[in-house]
């Protein structure tokens, strides 16, 4: 497993915790006045109050870190950090439990010791099946339960106080072997999450993106363009579609073959989205012609933009097989029309433009006639070489 898996794995079992800790804001205050009201056996009641407004107010940091941890942004590489800061803020309601043995542990009452060793082998039960996400949590959570379980029957020593000990610690012994078992079956199961999420993305992937150059298939172009071409009308942004065209390039896979013809298309793209926005959209419609949705983009930018593509294009000097290669394209420009009540319409006036481009001499970039009428004086429809 890579680094990358194992602090992903640590993060998710962080999660879980804090989720399965998130319950202790419905059950554990009350858990605390009950105890506070026992402990009103031994000590005054003054002293009770004090030890449940503690809790309470402990409670309720914990949790508020909790939620903390939810609502941030939280990366693998903070994991460490935000474990510190739990275990902190959980390890003083740990602390504060276990300080019973201080307000309610009378040496020689027998009574006292069955209400420590009670609340504190609960504690520890409860512990192991609330903790058990996070070995390390797990571990600090422990440590104070278990100190305050074995602590007073050794302190007077017997033997029925002695088989006291040694139960509690076996029943400890169980509890944190029952928790590392729990541990392992669960971070299984968040490793077999992570593969299937990792293996969803890829096919997600696969099924978005062109195999050979990397960029969207025509499928996925095709749904995009949809979706920006709705938007752009229900706002009112213009919106570009340029179809791209690379020239000769039969002549291409017939001298050199298909994978002669696949360098020369890797090596046209890989120029080409050098020079794209992040919003833009840019997908193979099949063989060797692309598209190219510009949203939000005025029709002098996108002439520019595209004069930009085919001069990259154009500057490209590809050995391929032992021989220079310089493939150029033809570019034809399109603009969004308030008449345009489908992505259809866009694509056969671009179509219409890319083929004029080809009939001037290749190598160029045509405007058709409809996005050129209401831009007359902004930007020269035809650039050629």
């Amino acid at each position: 497993m890579t680094t990358d898996s194992r602090m992903g794995i640590r993060l998710a079992q962080l999660h879980l915790y804090v989720d399965i800790h998130l319950h202790d804001r419905y059950l554990a205050p009350p858990l605390a006045l009950v105890v506070a009201a026992l402990l009103t056996n031994w000590v005054p009641v003054l002293h009770a109050v004090v030890w449940a407004g503690l809790e309470l107010l402990i409670i309720a940091n914990y949790i508020r870190v909790y939620r903390a941890f939810k609502r941030s942004d939280v990366q693998p590489r903070d994991e460490p950090q935000w474990a510190n800061r739990i275990a902190l803020a959980h390890g003083a309601h740990m602390l504060a439990w276990s300080s019973l043995v201080f307000w309610a542990w009378q040496p020689g009452s027998f009574p006292s010791l069955v209400f420590i060793m009670l609340v504190h082998i609960g504690l520890i039960a409860l512990t192991t099946s609330m903790s058990n996400a996070h070995l390390r949590l797990l571990s600090l959570d422990m440590i104070f339960p278990v100190l305050a379980l074995l602590g007073p029957p050794l302190l007077e020593l017997n033997w029925f106080n002695l088989g006291l000990s040694l139960l509690g610690g076996g029943f400890t012994a169980l509890m944190i072997q029952v928790g590392r078992q729990i541990n392992a079956y669960s971070t299984e199961a968040l490793q077999l999450r992570q593969r299937n999420e990792i293996l969803i993305k890829e096919l997600e992937s696969q099924a978005s993106r062109d195999s050979l150059t990397g960029i969207v298939n025509r499928r996925y172009f095709l749904a995009a363009a949809d979706k920006h071409l709705q938007a752009a009308r229900e706002h009112g942004n213009p919106l570009v579609l340029m179809i791209i065209d690379l020239d000769h390039f039969k002549q291409v896979n017939d001298q050199y073959g298909h994978l002669g013809g696949d360098e020369v298309l890797v090596a046209v793209v890989d120029a080409c989205v050098q020079h794209l926005r992040t919003g833009d959209c840019f997908g193979r419609l099949g063989g060797e012609e692309f598209a190219l949705l510009l949203p939000d983009s005025s029709l002098p930018e996108a002439l520019e933009t595209a004069e930009r593509l085919r001069q990259a294009t154009e500057a490209l000097v590809l050995t391929v097989q032992g021989n220079i290669v310089r493939p150029t394209i033809s570019i034809g420009v399109t603009l969004l029309q308030a008449g345009d009540s489908s992505l259809s319409s866009l694509m056969h006036r671009a179509d219409l433009a890319m083929y004029a481009a080809k009939t001037q001499g290749r190598n160029r970039v045509v405007c058709d006639e409809q996005a050129r009428a209401p831009n007359q004086g902004a930007a020269e429809p035809v650039l050629q070489t």
